[in-house]
């Protein structure tokens, strides 16, 4: 085997591996952005995860204060068992 023969095959096969990258990169792309769409939608799930956490522990925080209220003598002191 000549110089050009081995030269002529590996210029085949760099072409050959970029016309399959080619092929493939709609397919590609659009991983790529379904990675990046479902990223965020973790992200917003995550939020609004907090969000209600923030939500439900705020309403729990009143429920309790006035159910203490509700609970205490008018004079302050304390009641008789």
């Amino acid at each position: 085997m000549d110089q050009a023969t081995i030269v002529g095959y590996a210029l085949a096969y760099i072409a050959a591996i970029i016309a399959v990258l080619l092929m493939f990169l709609p397919a590609i792309i659009m991983f790529a952005l379904l990675l990046l769409v479902a990223g965020a939608v973790q992200l917003m799930i995550l939020f609004m995860n907090a969000l209600a956490v923030g939500l439900y522990r705020s309403l729990l925080r009143a429920y309790r204060h006035m159910t203490d209220r509700w609970h205490r003598t008018r004079g302050g002191g304390k009641l008789a068992h």
